[in-house]
């Protein structure tokens, strides 16, 4: 997938400083893009219309990748100009092409996005550059929604039929809920060719030394009824335990922002940090499906069948919250916060950024991190605190993400 401009940008005394390179034989821009309103504001309209519509949250990066590819793709063509015919409008192309996708996958919430996209359009001047803008969008979404038809999502023909075993997932209390979303796995890669790409050396074994620490470690300070957790660990852990997808969408928004990215940055970050996001989780769950690894929980319960002498059962354990109903390895929370990172810091050129990440905790709605360090190691930590994985499935998670990052960025600004 050959882009023609190559986004760069350098993290200096805590400001992010972002500049865009025209890469060889693509004409210089002939006027200053548009800032990064439209951009920021349809990503948060696609986060209220993919929450509200009820997708569940590993699906939710999907369709952020879907509304951030079109978006690039329509600022890019319009910015661009059309020959003999002059420049389009990147804001209503941009406007047009996320409500065209959203429309097609969200159609219960198709009234708001007319509206929405009525209000934008208004803000636009009318002229033949608005018009064409609007044309281009209408396209942008057109390819992508092609491009994505019969891609395995929802399919219900994917079912989890491994039957429960020792080190078998199966679903946990107090819902019992079964695999959500096994399909994801196997939904086509928007920028990867296949989730075969991305290498991970699974579980450790159940008899080994390695998994007896991590399942120490999980049972004494994930308990609900822990004397080893502090209270501030508990309150990182609530603090981190709300939807990555929708935490990291606020946090590009603050970035493009605060650091005033034009319409032309703005929408490469957030296509190139969702589109690789999203082979990430669908990596993830493929990883899921195929290894079905217990859950800590499951784990705990019935240690006395893994032959792992270092192990002890306790029937009556439970975590801090209710495990999530799908299997343990790797970490979905993990491959999600690696990939983000991994991809803003990128960007950025630095490790060094400001953070501010927003969460449901009523206790702690919000957090500043001066760097990425700071805020994975949290949420790393947090997961383990909550009683719902263990350290290895957290380590492999981020490498996931890491990886996913890497080959989507290859192939997005290849």
């Amino acid at each position: 997938m050959s882009r023609p401009r190559v986004l760069a940008a350098t993290v200096c005394s805590a400001v992010l400083v972002t500049s865009v390179v025209t890469a060889v034989g693509v004409p210089a821009q002939a006027r200053p893009p548009a800032d990064a309103d439209v951009v920021v504001q349809w990503n948060e309209i696609a986060q209220t219309t993919v929450v509200q519509g009820g997708t569940p949250i590993p699906a939710q990066p999907l369709y952020f990748g879907f509304v951030s590819l079109a978006v690039h793709d329509a600022v890019m063509t319009a910015t661009k100009g059309i020959p003999r015919r002059g420049f389009a409008s990147g804001e209503a192309a941009a406007a047009v092409a996320a409500h065209d996708v959203l429309a097609e996958y969200f159609p219960g919430a198709a009234g708001t996005l007319a509206a929405e996209l009525e209000d934008s359009l208004d803000d636009v001047a009318d002229s033949p550059a608005k018009i064409r803008g609007i044309v281009i969008g209408h396209h942008a979404a057109a390819r992508l929604i092609a491009d994505r038809a019969d891609d395995g999502r929802g399919d219900p023909g994917i079912t989890f039929t491994t039957p429960p075993g020792v080190g078998t997932w199966r679903p946990t209390p107090p819902a019992n809920a079964p695999f959500a979303v096994p399909w994801l796995g196997f939904v086509d890669p928007l920028l990867i060719d296949s989730p075969a790409q991305i290498q991970a050396d699974g579980p450790d074994a159940l008899d080994s030394s390695d998994y007896a620490t991590d399942f120490n470690e999980v049972k004494v300070i994930g308990a609900a009824d822990s004397s080893v957790r502090t209270p501030a660990q508990a309150q990182t852990a609530v603090f981190w335990n709300w939807p990555v997808p929708v935490i990291f969408q606020a946090v590009m928004r603050d970035m493009a922002e605060e650091h005033s990215l034009d319409i032309i940055v703005a929408a490469e970050m957030f296509a190139a940090v969702n589109a690789s996001t999203a082979d990430s989780v669908i990596t993830c769950w493929r990883l899921k499906f195929d290894v079905g690894y217990w859950r800590p929980i499951t784990a705990i319960h019935q240690a006395a069948d893994d032959d792992n002498p270092a192990t002890e059962a306790d029937t009556g354990w439970a975590p801090l919250v209710a495990t999530p109903p799908y299997p343990e390895y790797p970490s979905g929370h993990a491959c999600l916060t690696g990939s983000y990172v991994a991809g803003l810091t990128t960007l950025a050129g630095s490790d060094q950024i400001d953070f501010t990440v927003r969460s449901g905790s009523t206790a702690e709605p919000m957090r500043h991190y001066d760097s990425a360090a700071e805020l994975e190691q949290e949420a790393f930590d947090s997961r383990i605190w909550l009683g719902i994985h263990f350290r290895d499935a957290m380590e492999d998670g981020y490498d996931v993400g890491r990886q996913a990052s890497a080959l989507g960025f290859a192939t997005f600004f290849g």
